[in-house]
C-alpha cells in the first residue's frame, strides 16, 4: 500500500524536470479533492458510533509480491500494515474527539457491514487516492490519506479525507505521532468549519483560507523543519537568510517531540503528496506527483502557512524537497 507505491520513485524525477520545459503540463491534479459530504452529513457523522479501520493484507497484492525480486517490497507492505494499525489504535482515540463511541473493526467486517445495507456507523480509515486517468496517461501513482465518511460510501466517495505527510526520506517509521496528530485534529478542524459556516469547503481550500488568515502569525514563532527536506546542495546557512526568522533544521525526534508536546511559539513543517501531474511532448509520456508544504503551529495545530500550487503552476512543486527561494516565499507571507 503506502510504502511500495508511494516511496518507489520510478518515474525518476530529473528526467521529468529535464523535459517539463517542452511538455504541455496537464492541468488537473488527476487525484480528486472533493468532499462528498455536506454540512448536514457532517452532523449526522458526529452522532453515529465511530469504526477505525483495522487494515489487513490483500490476497491479490501478496500474489503480485510472491516473487524472489518483490520480497522486499512484500516485506515493507506487511510491515507497513502492521505499523499503521498498532499506531491507529493508539493515536485515533487520542486525537478525534467528533465521536463518542469508538469500535474497532477490520476491512472485511467493515465491508459485510456495508452489504448488509448498515447506515449507523462512521468510518475512520487510510485511503489511496488513484489516479482518475484523465489527461491520458493512466498510471499506479497514488496519494495516501485519511477518511472520515458514511459506512454506506465507499472508498472512492469519502465524505472528507486529508493528505498524509510523506517520510519516505526518513530512517524511521513511515508516520509519526505528530503526523497523526496533525492529520486527525487539521481535518477535524476542516469538518467544525463547514458545520459552522454551513458550506462545504474541502481540504485544498480550508487549508489555503487557514493560510491566508494565520501566516502572519509565523513571525516571533521558531519553525522546525526535518533536516532532509533542503534540496541536495542548497545551503542551510542562505535558507535561514532568506526566511528572515527564526528557521531551524532538525531531526523527527525533535519535530515529533515539539508538536506532540505543543511547544510555545513554535511551528513545524509537514510535506505531504496531494496530486499527480502529468505531460505529454511527442515522443514521451511522464507524470509525477506533486507535494505541498504546509506550516502548522505546535500549540494550536492550526494551518499558518500553505504552499499548494495548481493549474500550470504544478511543476513549480514536482519535488518533496525545498529550496532557499521556497523559505524566502515562506519568510515574506508573515510580514505581509
Amino acid at each position: 500500500i503506502y510504502p511500495i507505491l508511494i516511496f518507489n520513485k520510478n518515474l525518476m524525477k530529473k528526467v521529468f524536470l529535464a523535459v517539463a520545459m517542452v511538455m504541455g503540463l496537464a492541468t488537473n491534479a488527476q487525484i480528486s479533492p472533493k468532499f462528498n459530504g455536506d454540512p448536514e452529513d457532517f452532523q449526522d457523522l458526529k452522532k453515529r458510533t465511530l469504526i477505525v479501520e483495522v487494515l489487513e493484507e490483500d490476497p491479490k497484492v501478496l500474489k503480485k509480491l510472491d516473487k524472489p525480486k518483490k520480497a522486499e517490497e512484500l516485506k515493507e507492505y506487511q510491515s507497513f500494515i502492521k505499523e499503521f494499525n498498532e499506531d491507529f489504535r493508539i493515536y485515533a482515540p487520542k486525537y478525534w474527539t467528533l465521536n463518542s463511541n469508538i469500535e474497532y473493526k477490520t476491512t472485511t467486517e467493515i465491508d459485510a457491514l456495508q452489504k448488509s445495507k448498515n447506515k449507523s456507523y462512521a468510518v475512520l480509515r487510510f485511503i489511496l487516492l488513484n489516479d482518475n486517468g484523465t489527461h491520458g496517461l493512466k498510471t499506479n501513482l497514488n496519494v495516501p490519506a485519511l477518511a472520515y465518511t458514511r459506512i454506506e460510501n465507499n472508498r472512492r466517495s469519502a465524505d472528507s479525507k486529508i493528505y498524509l505527510p510523506y517520510r519516505a526520506l526518513s530512517k524511521g517509521k513511515s508516520l509519526l505521532e505528530a503526523d497523526y496528530k496533525y492529520a486527525l485534529e487539521t481535518l477535524q478542524a476542516n469538518i467544525n468549519w463547514i458545520i459552522k459556516n454551513d458550506k462545504t469547503l474541502h481540504f485544498d481550500k480550508y487549508a489555503e483560507k487557514m493560510a491566508e488568515e494565520n501566516c502572519s502569525k509565523l513571525k516571533g514563532k521558531t519553525i522546525l523543519v526535518p533536516d532532509y527536506v533542503l534540496k541536495d546542495g542548497r545551503s542551510k546557512e542562505q535558507a535561514i537568510k532568506n526566511y528572515g526568522g527564526d528557521l531551524k533544521f532538525v531531526s523527527d525526534e525533535e519535530i515529533n517531540n515539539a508538536f506532540v508536546t505543543k511547544a510555545k511559539n513554535t511551528a513545524v513543517l509537514f510535506v505531504a503528496p496531494y496530486g499527480i501531474v502529468k505531460g505529454s511532448a511527442v515522443v514521451v509520456q511522464m507524470s509525477t506527483l506533486v507535494y505541498f508544504k504546509v506550516v502548522a503551529d505546535c500549540e494550536t495545530g492550526e494551518v499558518d502557512y500553505l504552499y499548494m500550487p495548481s493549474g500550470f503552476n504544478y511543476g513549480a512543486n514536482v519535488s518533496d524537497k525545498m529550496t532557499e527561494t521556497e523559505f524566502k516565499t515562506m519568510g515574506n507571507c508573515k510580514i505581509l
